[in-house]
């Protein structure tokens, strides 16, 4: 691969950070074709502030690209391409290619065509650098349209089916089943191996070989994980969380995310989903309210050494009628707690979006929210840990809405204006068939839901009586 194509020369990037972004760069997947060669150095103006304001402006955002910042590089590149003037065009068509860069490691494929685009239809004046950034863009957009399912990256709407791995139709009938998918619409299957054991052997092969089938058919395959429930997870004692009952005394409750040891045990999974093929990893929301008043031994004591406290659990969530007298703002700290357990759940999805670009560097990760999060936030924040600013900014992740009722076309529209754009979003679609309906014709007759009008990208998830749970 040729070199990097800053144009600024020596003082932008050195020794570690210039391995780490090749590094970055030859994990792409398709392949590249070779880079720009670097121009001219840096230049020093020290006689024209609004230049020099521009190239730290480029600085900063080639290096929130290298330190995996991808919205802040995003926010700093697109600063630039907006404020440059023409006659620093060739500075101008690099912003713009790592713009697209930077939008295509957040899983937001669709704008980061139309920036390469902009970029190959733009007037190259005969410079020889513009031109080749603009067969760079173009053999980008070549290279997107192969990844599977990525004839659908230019769909107004992309649209998920979610079904247990034990759902699938027999292996004869995974291609008829996989062209009606295509034929109504769907680009990616969502596989749900949690109710399945994955000790025998037999469910990653099965998974591998599904998503075989479904990239020949050109679908994109996810892998589901329920990190609050840990279905599928044989579960230690001591991964378990307690909460406080109103006697005082302690109940065992769900798996604790920030568990280390469950977390070891979560991505384990996720590696095995990928490993097997999966494109994208989903991490389930948390069905029961009580994020907050659930609890381990271990993340508590992570948290008040955090916050250099000597409390009890039965102090911060007890009642506070019969406990002991505290030195502290009672309340203060309890959000404190909140916060922090919130925080700590973003760093657990982060590291999964890490496990994901090492194994895929265009594999997505999924976050599902309650839609009541949107609305009433410091709920969310509480009973089930979901900050949605924090979840997309810092986990690379792309939100999955759980609607609980018929409000989610406003729903999207005002996590939208939260995060700046709806590519990243995708509401959830109860669609409820009769178990007495082959597999194949209740798949066709999905068709008109994914018809149906509203923005935003979809996840189906059918509910067959007696069948899926």
């Amino acid at each position: 691969m040729g070199s990097l194509p800053f144009t600024f020369g020596q003082p932008l990037m050195r020794g570690a950070a210039l391995a780490l972004s090749l590094a970055l760069l030859c994990s792409c997947s398709p392949r590249l074709a070779p880079s720009p060669s670097s121009s001219a150095p840096l230049e020093q103006i020290h006689d024209d502030p609004a230049r020099d304001a521009q190239l730290s402006l480029l600085r900063e955002a080639h290096r929130a690209f290298v330190q995996e910042r991808y919205p802040a590089a995003v926010l700093f590149f697109r600063r630039f391409v907006d404020s440059t003037p023409p006659p620093r065009a060739p500075q101008s068509a690099e912003a713009r290619w790592w713009l697209g860069r930077s939008y295509e490691q957040m899983g937001e494929y669709r704008t980061a065509i139309a920036e390469y685009r902009v970029l190959a239809t733009g007037d190259a004046g005969g410079d020889s650098q513009i031109q080749l950034y603009q067969q760079q863009a173009l053999d980008r957009l070549d290279q997107l349209r192969q990844i599977p399912g990525g004839s659908h990256v230019t769909v107004v709407r992309q649209v998920a089916l979610g079904l247990p791995l034990s759902q699938l139709p027999p292996v004869s009938a995974w291609v008829a089943w996989l062209q009606a998918l295509l034929k109504i619409g769907v680009t990616t299957v969502l596989l749900d191996p949690a109710g399945s054991d994955w000790g025998n052997g037999r469910n990653p092969e099965t998974v591998q070989a599904f998503v075989g089938a479904a990239h020949l058919a050109g679908l994109s395959v996810w892998g589901a994980l329920d990190p609050h429930q840990g279905r599928g997870i044989s579960l230690r004692p001591e991964w378990l969380s307690r909460a406080l009952a109103m006697n005082g005394d302690l109940l065992s409750r769900l798996p604790d995310p920030l568990h280390p040891d469950y977390q070891t045990a979560i991505e384990e999974r996720a590696t095995m989903l990928l490993r097997a093929g999966c494109d994208g990893i989903l991490l389930r929301a948390r069905n029961t309210q009580g994020y907050a008043q659930d609890f381990s031994n271990g993340s508590f004591q992570r948290f008040t050494s955090a916050f250099g406290l000597t409390i009890t659990p039965q102090q911060l969530l007890g009642d506070a009628v019969g406990v002991e007298a505290m030195l502290y703002d009672r309340e203060s700290t309890y959000w404190r707690w909140v916060g922090w357990k919130a925080r700590s759940y973003v760093t657990v999805a982060a590291r999964i979006r890490k496990l994901i670009r090492e194994a895929k560097p265009a594999g997505r990760l999924l976050i599902e929210v309650h839609g009541s999060t949107v609305s009433e936030p410091v709920i969310g924040l509480e009973q089930y840990g979901e900050d949605l600013n924090d979840l997309i900014q810092r986990s690379g992740g792309e939100l999955v809405i759980r609607t609980e009722d018929s409000k989610s076309s406003a729903l999207l529209e005002q996590v939208a204006q939260q995060v700046g754009s709806s590519d990243r979003l995708w509401l959830v679609r109860p669609v409820t068939v009769p178990d007495t309906i082959p597999l194949l014709e209740w798949t066709e007759g999905l068709g008109a839901v994914t018809l149906e009008g509203g923005g935003g990208n979809l996840l189906l998830l059918p509910r067959i009586a007696g069948g899926l749970p």
